[in-house]
């Protein structure tokens, strides 16, 4: 660092690093986002607290959290936090909070995540953040989904579409697109769930969004399985799981994964599922991503109870059972309970 250059020079330097961290972030070189994000951050480490360094301790969890580092993500989350505090910037606190609550969420500490959430939204909503407050919306939608609030969540969901339609965000209309897709699977209408993806999709095109695409097409994979299309959700899943390699994203990879085993499994594909599983539950394990990890196992007992393996097929549901309930996804947790009831009723 040169110590002689003033405050002012500093953070112009600071702000240059903190560009081009943001543009290799855009295009995933992430090892080199977090290179630059931390030279900023060394430029201001022995001045005052600023907007900046609070920006830069978000962007940069951000990056480790899609690398699966959620531990040192949530402590510069928390950082973050302090520092808009200390500065006095309710948006940028808003905003470290809500990344907060997404690694609550991920973690299966639902009420935690609620009220991380709810206090981001008050702050956004205060500070006139209005894409933020339609980003925080859609978070507490994907969150009511997960515990099968389906309607609260359609609720957030057009709350957060109102917001971005409002800032004319497109990107984050897409976002909300792929939610409201996923909210019809779950729903079983995979028809209405691919009208919402394709709406996505276009977006995305049209943007040459990369990661984007990526999650809408692992997304709709799933939808075209739902809908019994096997050899179109083989297309989409392909290329997602291209996608989510190119991005080094290892969530959205171990999602492509998921649904490939899912596909192939009822292709009768069993060993090339039990692969894909295999590895989408590692990646999930390393991401410490519990909803992530209680579908696969999900999957997976299915597998093993069509080839007979009743042992490792209770093992894998009552693991799935439990992280469904951590999470509040009772639903999902009552739906798996079934099968190991009928697991039981039936015998090995």
């Amino acid at each position: 660092m040169n110590t002689a250059a003033t405050r002012g020079e500093r953070l112009q330097q600071a702000r240059a690093l903190a560009r081009s961290g943001r543009a290799a972030e855009k295009r995933r070189d992430l090892a080199r986002a977090l290179d630059r994000d931390a030279e900023a951050r060394g430029l201001l480490e022995d001045l005052e607290s600023t907007p900046l360094m609070a920006n830069l301790l978000r962007w940069s969890g951000t990056v480790l959290r899609d690398l699966g580092d959620l531990d040192a993500a949530d402590l510069l989350y928390a950082d973050s936090v302090t520092v808009a505090e200390e500065t006095g910037e309710s948006g940028a606190k808003a905003s470290a909070l809500n990344c907060r609550a997404v690694i609550a969420q991920r973690r299966g500490q639902v009420d935690a995540a609620v009220v991380l959430y709810s206090k981001a939204k008050v702050l956004a909503a205060e500070a006139g953040e209005i894409r933020l407050f339609g980003m925080i919306e859609q978070n507490m939608g994907v969150l009511a989904n997960i515990r099968g609030e389906h309607a609260r969540a359609s609720s957030h969901y057009q709350a957060a579409l109102e917001a971005f339609e409002e800032v004319s965000d497109e990107e984050a209309q897409s976002w909300v697109l792929n939610n409201l897709g996923m909210l019809h699977t779950d729903l079983g209408q995979p028809q209405r769930a691919e009208h919402y993806f394709g709406r996505g999709l276009s977006i995305a095109l049209a943007r040459g969004d990369r990661p984007l695409e990526g999650i809408l097409r692992t997304n709709l994979g799933e939808a075209l399985i739902a809908g019994g299309r096997w050899d179109a959700a083989d297309r989409e899943l392909s290329l997602a799981l291209e996608l989510a390699r190119e991005g080094q994203d290892r969530g959205r990879e171990g999602e492509a994964l998921r649904h490939l085993g899912t596909l192939q499994a009822r292709r009768g594909q069993r060993d090339l599922a039990q692969a894909h599983l295999n590895e989408a539950l590692r990646i999930a394990g390393m991401m410490d991503d519990l909803l992530l990890v209680s579908e696969v196992l999900t999957e997976r007992g299915a597998l093993h109870r069509a080839v007979g393996r009743t042992t490792e097929a209770q093992d894998d549901w009552s693991r799935a059972v439990d992280g469904f309930l951590s999470l509040g996804a009772v639903r999902d947790a009552d739906r798996v309970s079934s099968l190991l009831g009928a697991l039981d009723v039936i015998g090995p």
